[in-house]
């Protein structure tokens, strides 16, 4: 038998540090698309929240960057995994996922901030970022009508939306965070709406300052390296 020490596809990209923010992105990707296919079916949530899980897991991996790090988003996240599992959300629980999602998103952007040239964990990163900040605010979103039904979403026939889906608020969240536009679920509370702009003014100014970041990035290299020539 041929031995060989290259290792095999999963092994990788499981454990090779280079995809840690391509593994994260993929997941919370992944996780959108089975939260809006199978919510509300019999089995729906079983698979919602073992992508819940990995998620959750993976994101300790992308942005623990030291045992602190690691420290923090456990104690974060734990009590928002478990309450997905055993469906005994509180507002406090609600709240540690806002906590959760606010701190791996700071912590994600300090990492590209930091980055001294542009890669593919650099770019990832960003992208992560961006899903990540429609999450955030999702959570935020969830949290407000947690605790007061009806402050922030108000159907476009006036009637208060007392019992939206996860779904349907992180539909409301990726709209407003991309400035797509609204249709069927919109905000016309003063609280809802003030909360909606600067969910709306914090997406466009990441991707300009990204951009403005990334181009410094290679400028900076681009002089360094004619200046060797």
């Amino acid at each position: 038998m041929i031995k060989t020490d290259k290792p095999g596809f999963l092994r990788l990209v499981l454990g090779s540090t280079k995809y840690k923010m391509f593994n994260f992105m993929a997941s919370i990707i992944i996780l959108l698309i089975l939260s809006a296919v199978l919510e509300g079916t019999k089995y729906g949530y079983l698979i919602i929240n073992t992508a819940s899980t990995i998620v959750f897991i993976l994101g300790v991996y992308a942005a623990g960057r030291n045992k602190r790090n690691v420290l923090i988003l456990i104690i974060l996240g734990l009590p928002w995994f478990f309450s997905e599992w055993i469906f005994t959300q509180s507002s406090e629980t609600i709240f540690t996922s806002v906590l959760f999602f606010l701190f791996i998103t700071g912590t994600i952007t300090d990492h590209i901030l930091r980055s001294e040239e542009v890669s593919a964990d650099t770019l990832y990163g960003a992208v992560c970022v961006y899903l990540l900040l429609g999450l955030l605010w999702a959570s935020i979103y969830g949290f407000l009508e947690y605790v007061s039904p009806g402050i922030v979403f108000v159907a476009n026939n006036s009637d208060v939306v007392d019992h939206l889906t996860s779904n349907e608020i992180i539909y409301y969240s990726y709209t407003t965070l991309t400035t797509l536009g609204y249709g069927d679920i919109t905000s016309l509370t003063p609280e809802g709406r003030i909360v909606s702009v600067l969910e709306a003014i914090v997406g466009q100014l990441f991707i300009a300052f990204l951009v403005a970041r990334l181009v410094a990035i290679y400028t900076a290299k681009a002089i360094i390296k004619k200046s060797n020539l």
